[in-house]
């Protein structure tokens, strides 16, 4: 017997804000406009259930032809087939692809009224152009910490103050959202090509300005500034030279987020540059060779994920040879051949997106 389909209600229960007639539902790696009638099917409908389940729920709620409303609920996302997969192969698609959600909009909106900040939180311009300019001063102040190694290796607490700032760094991503009037942002972790990284969904940018995109693009910089300030005081304060440490740290995560090349905070400013400027010749002939140089650093990247693997099958016939070995440098094969795996499966999907874009954008060209 055929099993019946179960499709869920995905977005019950997420976190919304409204945006002029309409209203944007966040979920954690997407943004949905959806009008007030959606919203409240959304709210009425099970979480979950069959096509029998939805349209049985549809009918008693009163509304005449169930079965249209529920095919366009399908049809723009609001309700999805629940993808059922093996264990391992989802453990699998886990340890390629990670992604856990830190901290969610609802709950950011929840400390910040406690803290007295209600929406909207664009009221707080005052504050965020004062909280802004002392950022500013703070990265250029403190820019001399690059070059003073105080720390010779991080420890637990050097760490957490560093990965705070990655925290700060995102929750600044989502209050600069929050201030364009497209609503607090969650929070997630995933790891992406060879590095762990911290992410904000800012999806849903599409109508802001160009001013406004900007603004949230560069609102991690904005907040990871001010934590900074706010280290290097304490550092001068107490004269405790980990906090000064942890500032020239944080400097170096901030300068490896202007590379251009990688899915870091600079890209997504170009992207956003890029966007508002499209249709114009001298940015299609810019971004074309951006993309070749885009190209190049990736397959630079491949090229040691390349040399790795012969490191890695070295050592690993090491092992074989000194099996003793397996307890002190087994976990290095381990955990470097699954950063391999991220580079060149990411770098590979990077070369096939990238080469399709700059084919279409020559094409774009004027001969």
């Amino acid at each position: 017997m055929e099993e019946t389909a179960i499709y869920e209600n995905h977005l019950k229960g997420e976190y919304m804000v409204e945006n002029g007639s309409d209203s944007l539902v966040i979920s954690p790696r997407s943004c949905y406009r959806l009008g007030e009638e959606t919203l409240w099917l959304i709210a009425n409908l099970p979480a979950k259930g069959s096509q029998p389940d939805f349209l049985g729920a549809l009918s008693a709620l009163g509304l005449i032809e169930a079965d249209k409303i529920y095919t366009r609920l399908l049809s723009i996302g609001v309700l999805r087939e629940r993808q059922v997969r093996p264990r391992i192969k989802t453990a699998l698609k886990w340890l390629i692809n990670p992604d856990i959600r830190l901290i969610p909009a609802k709950f950011q909106e929840r400390v910040l009224a406690l803290a007295g900040f209600s929406k909207p939180y664009s009221s707080g311009k005052t504050l965020a152009v004062l909280f802004t300019g002392l950022s500013v001063i703070g990265a250029v102040a403190f820019l001399p910490a690059l070059f003073n190694i105080t720390q010779s290796h991080i420890g637990a607490y050097l760490f957490g103050l560093i990965a705070a700032g990655s925290m700060v760094h995102e929750l600044g991503h989502s209050m600069a959202a929050a201030y364009a009037g497209i609503g607090l942002r969650p929070v997630g972790f995933s790891v992406y090509l060879f590095y762990p990284v911290f992410y904000t969904n800012v999806s849903g940018m599409e109508n802001l300005t160009l001013r406004k995109k900007l603004l949230v693009d560069c609102g991690g910089f904005i907040a990871q500034s001010g934590y900074m300030l706010a280290l290097g005081i304490i550092s001068l304060a107490t004269g405790n030279s980990i906090y000064a440490e942890a500032v020239r740290w944080i400097m170096l995560i901030m300068l490896f987020n202007l590379n251009p090349f990688m899915r870091t905070d600079f890209y997504w400013i170009y992207a956003d540059i890029r966007g508002h400027f499209s249709g114009h010749t001298w940015m299609d002939k810019l971004h074309v060779a951006y993309l070749t140089t885009f190209l190049g650093f990736t397959g630079w990247l491949l090229y040691h994920a390349y040399n790795s693997i012969i490191n890695l099958v070295t050592s690993g016939y090491g092992i074989i040879l000194q099996p003793d070995r397996v307890w002190h440098e087994g976990y290095k094969i381990i955990i470097g051949s699954y950063f391999v795996v991220m580079v060149i499966t990411g770098g590979l999907r990077r070369i096939k997106e990238s080469h399709e874009e700059l084919k279409a954008t020559i094409k774009k060209i004027p001969t």
